[in-house]
């Protein structure tokens, strides 16, 4: 098994974790927004304690990744802020859906731009994977959405805004390591990265703060912005380090999208003794050969 196979499991593995992490959130009435906000501050010190220094400095600025850095951590936070009001009006399965399909963007530009290879096992590995997606998203329960009250229409931006702000997020990520801005995975980068986010989660909460909103923090939201944090660095690290070591983008999106989702699902039904739904097997399936498809 090579090295970027092992990175690769491992970063999937990561992000199921994360997805473990947010299911235990309403069992413990988290405060979500400030667990996400102390969760970017714990990424810069688990990047930094990692790194083996504390990389933000003012010599930043002049790095060439650094505009790119800052742009991407403040649209991490309108990404998750407008994921959870989409979560609000259509539930988690359309919102859930639009934002794994983020997996095409890269794909594309790969295959279009970068020269990358098409050959029918790929494009139908995808094809399948885009199926298990909407397979293991899909929870019988959320069915009651349907005999609620009309969505008004100026809120359909939200899913579509999920997956575009979600495409922006993989293809800008996917673009730096292929024009080597931020070749093998810098860690300097990555650490502005959540840094920027944090500040921006941060600007939110003054506004809050400034229309009247009280702060609320409590020590459990704290314990849970550390558990998200730690692996929500390497999460991302991990999947720049995929990039960097040769594989085709039209690959690692999918795999990592696909496998996110399958491992989730397998861990809520060993961990959280959830329901083995007739869908979820299908969707497990459907996964599996999308995996073997697109890496043969």
């Amino acid at each position: 098994m090579s090295v970027a196979v092992i990175i690769l499991i491992l970063c999937i593995v990561i992000n199921s974790l994360i997805s473990l992490v947010f299911k235990l959130f309403s069992r413990f009435k988290i405060n979500i927004f400030y667990a996400i906000l102390i969760n970017y501050i714990v990424c810069v010190i688990t990047g930094s304690l990692y790194l083996g220094q504390m990389p933000l400095a003012i010599e930043s600025v002049k790095e060439i990744w650094f505009p790119y850095s800052a742009v991407l951590g403040f649209i991490f936070v309108i990404v998750f802020t407008i994921y959870g009001n989409s979560v609000k009006y259509f539930g988690i399965v359309i919102s859930t859906i639009f934002q794994k399909m983020s997996m095409l963007s890269p794909a594309i530009i790969a295959i279009a731009v970068f020269n990358e290879d098409l050959n029918w096992s790929k494009a139908l590995g995808i094809a399948i994977g885009i199926l298990s997606i909407i397979f293991l998203s899909y929870h019988k329960s959320e069915k009651r959405e349907n005999s609620a009250p009309a969505i008004p229409k100026k809120f359909w931006f939200l899913p579509l805004s999920v997956f575009l702000g979600s495409c922006i997020i993989d293809s800008t990520l996917f673009l730096m390591e292929a024009k080597k801005i931020a070749p093998s995975g810098d860690i300097s980068f990555v650490i502005h990265l959540f840094f920027f986010a944090f500040v921006a989660g941060l600007v939110l909460l003054i506004l809050q703060l400034v229309k009247g909103n009280r702060l609320r923090l409590e020590k459990k939201d704290i314990i849970a912005g550390i558990c998200l944090g730690i692996p929500n660095f390497f999460s991302i690290y991990l999947l720049m380090e995929v990039i960097a070591s040769g594989w085709d983008a039209s690959v690692v999106f999918p795999i990592n999208n696909v496998g996110i989702l399958s491992c989730s699902a397998i861990m809520g039904f060993i961990i959280f003794r959830e329901r083995i739904t007739q869908s979820k097997i299908v969707g497990l399936i459907m996964a599996i050969i999308a995996i073997v498809l697109i890496s043969y």
